[in-house]
């Protein structure tokens, strides 16, 4: 069987064939239907009325008979009444009988001679009742048993006939269905088969190159830029497999440029980290030299100085130091991004860094006019890493959060366990950070917009250089905050060991005196 190339050519042409074979079925089926729906009209518009018809006159017939004896017998007027029911209901269905057979000659002769019967035995009758009305003495019925008889064959060759073309034409009508059904089942089997037979053509065709275009695919992915797939198959998967090879070649040049701008960026971090690292080496000796010159003039020369003097070796002071924290905060930058302390990770108790941190800020919280307090489990919080990174990253987080606080506040330095993890969070309840401006906490020199405007004193260095230490350690710096609330800032680092149990704390409150 020859196969269209073309995936769509394929479809197209096994849609029409199937739609070919339900045209063939509707078009046999509704056939039928027509057939059957002729029969069942014939035999519901016609011989179930002549049948019902049939017997209903018969019936109204045997009572006129019998209440016209009883009424001879007894000479009871009810049943005189009785008989004229029963004749006028026997009329009525035999006009009834000849209308219902009017389109069919034969059935339509029964119901005249029907028709013809009962009206000669009720006119016999009926002149016997009238002659009997008024006498006392009970007198037997007229001979008319012939005229009944003759209406009672009647009505039995009409019962007979209309009987048997009934079952005629539901022979038929079950014939018809059930070749109705066999035709309907040879073409759908027929047709199923077809599709079954072209549908594993088509499937055999496709799925072999889909096959091997999903080999090609696999190893592109796992990185072998040299793979390339198949281009057999209909039109459309040799075009696909076509522009994904292009697609594979361009990647591969792309993938050679990008190795080539990663070894040039990587030449240029390191240069840039050896420029920073030489240039905050470099600033150290003339800042040492600056502050030292300043703390000689001011013994040389304080009792000498106007205050204007003092206010400006004062700024030149405050600058030197904000170098100095600006070169510390550069070179702990630049060491950490270097993994260089990966190195010396140890067991580290965070229990003990935490309250060392905590004692470290306690004299810039005491200028501050702010309180410290720390909470830590009663047990060691174990970690691998290195204690002086873990140490410097509690203390910027401290630090930070005494410093965005407001006289008379306090920051709360806690540590817990949480799914295998220690949690190191700072809180305080200073001025916050806006909400837009949290996604980009953490970027080089970066620093709030409200901190700025407070004229508060940093580098933006300090969240970077908490993140970095952070990854190192294989943990996160998570941040929530809302502007004029306060700032909770969580370090999340692993566990060296399964979390202790036992939750009770203890709360210390450091102040300076």
């Amino acid at each position: 069987m020859k196969i269209p190339d073309s995936v769509r050519s394929q479809v197209t042409w096994l849609l029409l064939g199937m739609v070919v074979l339900v045209a063939v079925v509707a078009g046999a089926g509704a056939a039928g239907v027509a057939s059957l729906t002729r029969d069942v009209e014939v035999v519901v518009g016609s011989l179930r009325p002549a049948a019902s018809t049939t017997i209903a006159l018969r019936n109204d017939m045997d009572l006129a008979r019998a209440d016209a004896r009883r009424w001879a017998r007894t000479r009871d007027w009810k049943y005189l009444e009785e008989y004229d029911r029963a004749v006028t209901h026997a009329r009525r269905e035999s006009e009834r009988l000849e209308s219902v057979t009017a389109e069919d000659a034969r059935l339509n002769a029964y119901a005249l001679e029907q028709s013809a019967a009962v009206a000669a035995w009720t006119a016999l009758t009926e002149t016997w009742l009238e002659r009997q009305a008024g006498r006392s003495r009970t007198a037997s019925l007229p001979r008319g048993d012939a005229r009944f008889e003759r209406f009672v064959e009647l009505n039995h060759a009409m019962s007979v006939e209309v009987n048997r073309r009934i079952g005629r034409h539901g022979e038929q009508a079950r014939d018809r269905g059930g070749a109705i059904i066999w035709f309907v089942l040879l073409v759908s089997v027929s047709g199923l088969a077809m599709t079954i037979v072209i549908g594993r053509a088509m499937v055999r065709q496709v799925s072999g190159p889909l096959r091997e275009m999903e080999d090609g695919v696999e190893r592109l992915a796992a990185g072998d830029l040299s793979a390339r797939v198949s281009t057999k198959g209909p039109r459309e998967i040799r075009g696909v497999a076509s522009a994904l090879n292009v697609l594979a070649e361009e990647n591969q040049r792309a993938r050679e440029m990008e190795e080539q701008v990663v070894r040039q960026l990587r030449r240029l971090d390191r240069a840039k980290d050896e420029f920073v690292s030489t240039v905050s080496h470099e600033l150290r000796t003339p800042l040492t030299s600056i502050a030292g010159y300043i703390e000689l003039f001011e013994d040389g020369f304080g009792e000498e100085l106007t205050p204007q003097q003092r206010g400006m070796l004062g700024v030149i002071r405050r600058n030197v130091v904000r170098l100095r924290s600006l070169i510390e905060d550069l070179l702990t930058l630049s060491s950490v991004e270097a993994d260089a302390f990966r190195t010396s990770f140890e067991v580290v108790d965070l229990d003990l860094l935490t309250v060392d941190a905590a004692r470290e800020v306690s004299q810039l919280a005491a200028r501050a006019g702010v309180q410290v307090q720390v909470s830590t489990p009663r047990q060691p919080t174990l970690v691998r890493g290195d204690a002086g990174q873990l140490s410097r990253a509690t203390l910027n987080l401290l630090s930070n959060a005494v410093k965005f606080s407001s006289r008379g506040g306090a920051v709360v330095i806690g540590l817990a366990r949480k799914d295998g993890q220690a949690v190191v969070s700072v809180v305080d309840r200073g001025i916050g950070i806006p909400a837009e401006e949290l996604p980009t906490l953490g970027t080089r020199f970066f620093r709030a917009s409200n901190a700025v405007a407070s004229e508060i004193t940093g580098t933006g260095l300090g969240l970077k250089i908490v993140q970095t230490i952070a990854h190192n350690h294989g943990g996160r710096l998570e941040l929530e905050s809302e502007e004029g609330t306060g700032t909770v800032a969580r370090l999340v680092v692993p566990l060296s060991e399964p979390a202790a149990s036992g939750n009770t704390r203890r709360l210390q409150e450091i102040t300076k005196g």
